[in-house]
């Protein structure tokens, strides 16, 4: 028995002196740790592309730390929907954003254009006007530009919800989206408070605030909302990050400048900006809106596109390395540098509009935004 171990002890020492299995050790060792690369790789490369640092070199976590949300949200009066209210400014001037997905935060993980230009105006009241999936008429609506109308219907006595059908001039029927009622409600209907709601079955309805005598109203009555009463003297920024589908360029330019007309524009400040749609487009696509942007509002039109494709990748030290996203930058296309995974902006197209958008306003607007604001309920 002795010597049969011996005998295998002797085969196996000499089978680990072999080159044979020398180089197959080596291999497999080899093997083993090329399989460990790639998987780090990988994990760092996913946890990259959730990452704020994957995107810019400059633009570092450490300078929107994890707590920034909360800490800039205490500038609002309040941003929900639900509780939302607002203020009649006596002296200054408030920032009111009205649009889509690109002042809300649904793309940005949260980080709303407003909340990042409220980093550099911490004295200022800055209100979020829009909602996602809103379109411009409906914008136009709440603003007041395009005010919206309720068809006959009457006013119970009772606090009790009261089926109310609204359109505007363009004969479109409203049912306004709630997800922020920022500027709508309380609204007043032939001078009677309330609130408008949608219900379950889809339908619009009118709740006055406090119980009275019922009112028939005999013919279409204008909506007077809470933007139309308290937000008329702020400086309005609109951003529609797309133009939606089925808008030309010039009925978009037209709703645009009927909501500045609305606005109460002060002494030789006209107030009112419009940044640029920055998606599905490229220089040449998106040339005749631009134009006509830039022929109507001048300096107070952000070309956010154009920004994105140029000053902005050089100005935070954003390395472009790949191909597709040169291509697109060459063309005038926003490249995915500054896009999340659903083709929307990211935290860093937000905040490099915004930075863009605080420059603008620091120019056209420097003593206004210099007044101490002060507001009365």
């Amino acid at each position: 028995m002795k010597k049969i171990l011996k005998t295998i002890k002797e085969i196996i020492e000499e089978l680990f002196l072999s080159a044979f299995f020398k180089a197959g050790f080596a291999a497999a060792v080899i093997v083993i740790l090329f399989c460990a690369a790639c998987l780090c790789y990988y994990m760092t490369a996913v946890k990259k592309s959730d990452s704020l640092v994957y995107q810019g070199e400059s633009l570092a976590e450490a300078d929107l730390p994890e707590d920034f949300y909360e800490e800039i949200a205490s500038r609002f009066k309040d941003r929900s929907g639900e509780t939302y209210k607002d203020y009649k400014m006596t002296e200054g001037i408030g920032i009111s954003f009205y649009g889509d997905s690109g002042i809300v935060g649904e793309s940005s993980g949260g980080y709303t254009m407003p909340s990042l230009l409220s980093l550099n105006f911490l004295d200022r009241y800055i209100y979020i006007m829009g909602n996602e999936g809103e379109i411009p008429e409906i914008v136009a609506a709440r603003q007041g530009g395009a005010p919206m109308y309720a068809k006959p219907f009457t006013i119970p006595s009772e606090t009790e919800p009261a089926e109310v059908k609204l359109y505007n001039e363009y004969a479109q029927n409203i049912v306004p989206i709630l997800t922020n009622s920022g500027g709508l409600n309380p609204c007043t209907i032939e001078g009677i408070e309330g609130t408008i709601s949608v219900g379950e079955d889809g339908k619009t309805y009118f709740t006055r605030t406090e119980p009275g005598e019922a009112l028939s109203v005999l013919q279409d009555s204008q909506v007077t909302t809470r933007a139309m009463e308290n937000r008329r003297g702020d400086i309005v920024v609109v951003f529609f990050q797309d133009l939606p589908e089925g808008y030309s360029s010039q009925q978009y330019v037209d709703i645009l400048l009927k909501m500045r007309s609305y606005q109460r524009l002060l002494v030789n400040q006209k107030c009112f900006y419009v940044i640029g749609p920055v998606l599905n487009n490229d220089s040449e696509s998106s040339a005749e809106l631009e134009d006509l942007l830039e022929e109507n509002f001048g300096a107070y039109f952000i070309n956010a596109r154009d920004y994105l494709c140029n000053e902005a990748a050089e100005k935070y030290n954003i390395t472009i390395r790949d191909e597709e996203d040169i291509n697109d930058m060459a063309n005038g296309k926003v490249c995915s540098v500054f896009l999340n995974r659903d083709g929307n902006l990211n935290l860093y197209g937000i905040y490099a509009i915004a930075d863009f958008l605080t420059e603008r306003l620091n120019e056209n607007d420097k003593n206004l935004l210099k007044i101490e604001t002060a507001y009365n309920e």
